[in-house]
């Protein structure tokens, strides 16, 4: 008797005697099919006992990935509408299934899901969205999750301000740094409170500034003005100056040095840079 015909036997009489068998014996058969990889007889076992107990949260996760490997996405899409009839959280569902992908490296099952759930419930874009951006910044795929981001911005959500951090964040990611440090200005335009964006654009003025200092790339400016006393003279790069002062500029506000000592030590490293070139040029 083949392998296939033994299924077959087993899916028959359990759809006929459901509650003649032990649920936990169901499920157990189930999980061992999912654990050898035996994806469709476990997507079959999934889908009768789902449709049995359509308020179990925990089948939901195991049934998409099992259903997914199978490419059976009706079978998805079918499985989100029946938690939402069922009363339960969409939210639940996806978290659940997206950390037994990360478990079973199935990753694309939980992206393709959340892709369905927008092309099929297209009134869930916006949260579906939210989900895909969390997804696409963990994992990297930076150009994802730009897209993605403004797409959720060009909605102007109550949130927007975290929605254009992460942007940012994705931009310095992959090397676009001057469209990051405009991303984080127009979040302070928008709360100039804001530690995380204020933070980017100090520790960015400031490295910048530590950079061109080792770099060498700075230069001496002498007042224009002849007959001038020596200890007047002054030195100074414009770009490194303007730099440090507007990373002090940032950091120097009490929401941040009150809870963070360390930004209180890089702000007096940014004063003794500032006063080196503020500080007289002998003559000789």
């Amino acid at each position: 008797m083949n392998k296939t015909f033994i299924i077959g036997i087993f899916l028959f009489v359990s759809s006929f005697s459901f509650s003649a068998l032990s649920e936990n014996k169901i499920l157990n058969k189930a999980e061992e099919h999912f654990q050898k990889k035996e994806w469709k007889e476990a997507s079959e076992i999934y889908n009768i006992v789902l449709n049995g107990d359509k308020g179990n949260i925990s089948l939901y996760a195991p049934s998409i990935i099992a259903a997914g490997k199978c490419n059976n996405y009706n079978r998805v899409i079918s499985y989100i509408s029946i938690s939402e009839n069922s009363g339960i959280p969409l939210d639940s569902v996806l978290k659940q299934t997206l950390t037994l992908s990360l478990k079973t490296r199935n990753t694309d099952i939980y992206e393709n899901t959340l892709l369905l759930i927008k092309e099929k419930q297209p009134w869930l874009k916006n949260f579906v969205n939210n989900h895909l951006l969390d997804f696409y910044f963990n994992r990297k795929n930076n150009i994802k999750c730009i897209e993605i981001a403004d797409a959720i911005i060009e909605g102007k959500p109550k949130n927007i301000t975290d929605i254009m951090i992460v942007k940012a964040k994705a931009m310095n990611d992959i090397g676009d740094i001057n469209s990051a440090v405009s991303v984080m200005e127009e979040v302070l335009n928008l709360n100039p409170e804001i530690a995380e964006a204020r933070l980017f654009l100090g520790y960015y003025y400031f490295l910048s500034a530590k950079q061109s200092i080792k770099d060498g790339n700075f230069t001496i400016k002498l007042p224009q003005k002849r007959g001038k006393k020596s200890e007047e003279i002054t030195y100074e790069n414009t770009d490194i100056y303007s730099a440090l002062k507007r990373a002090k500029s940032y950091l120097d506000i009490h929401s941040l040095t009150n809870k963070r000592p360390y930004v209180k030590n890089i702000i007096k490293e940014i004063d003794a840079m500032i006063s080196a070139f503020e500080s007289p040029i002998s003559s000789n």
